[in-house]
């Protein structure tokens, strides 16, 4: 099928995106570790209710949350020549040996939002990181002894219906996760030719049937510093 231009376009004007390269960050529960970087942010930007931070050799997009919204802020960041997003998040585990503060790389994303079918219509509503960015994203973990497990996620509009019948239905998709970004930030970037790869740190248990929220949680913390600020701050990766 042919690429049908949009009527509506995109308008943000601003200096092209160091090295190409943008870590995105829909959510951050950590308010210092967003001073961290913006001290060493060279230049500040708003879009929306999210923020670019311009590094040296990238930068950093923080918020919005959501697949609606994370998309209409690339949309407009994509015209300062970005060519890679390493999207950097948080995550709801719906596999037992999936728990909080672990760090998870998804291989697949299934879309149980609204936004990525207007991009890429799949009928099995599967979307896939880079290949290339997925294994500089392996190997820079594996070079700096960071463990991470890997398999598919769901994303949602409707953190506040993940029902027992929903997880159920996730489950035996083989589903391990759930975000409400990474299968509308995959097929947007897939549709736009974008390499793109995605690290999640797990927040919340739901498998039990019970809610175990370890959001704002020492373990949780730990790993977004041990693992974010690294592939933040690092100009070697």
């Amino acid at each position: 099928m042919k690429k049908q231009e949009s009527i509506v376009k995109p308008e943000f004007r601003g200096p092209e995106i160091p090295g190409a390269r943008l870590v995105f960050i829909p959510f951050l529960p950590f308010p210092r570790l967003i001073s961290e970087i913006k001290k060493l942010a060279t230049l500040t930007r708003s879009i929306h209710s999210s923020q670019l931070f311009y590094l040296k050799k990238k930068a950093v997009l923080y918020g919005p949350i959501g697949a609606p919204a994370s998309i209409s802020s690339l949309e407009k960041i994509r015209l300062l020549g970005v060519k890679e997003i390493i999207l950097l998040s948080y995550c709801g585990s719906l596999s037992e040996d999936l728990r909080i503060g672990q760090a998870f790389i998804p291989v697949s994303a299934l879309s149980d939002e609204g936004t990525s079918r207007h991009y890429l219509a799949r009928k099995n509503k599967f979307y896939y990181p880079d290949r290339e960015s997925l294994l500089n994203l392996k190997s820079y973990l594996e070079r700096n002894d960071l463990s991470y497990t890997v398999g598919s996620i769901v994303s949602t509009d409707a953190p506040y219906r993940e029902t027992p019948s929903w997880m159920k239905k996730m489950q035996k998709k083989g589903i391990r996760a759930v975000d409400m970004e990474a299968s509308a930030v995959f097929a947007f970037s897939d549709f736009y030719g974008i390499k793109t790869a995605g690290l999640f740190i797990v927040t919340d248990e739901l498998f039990s049937g019970c809610w175990l929220n370890g959001l704002r949680s020492q373990p949780v913390h730990e790993t977004t510093r041990k693992y974010f600020l690294p592939l933040i701050f690092d100009d070697s990766f």
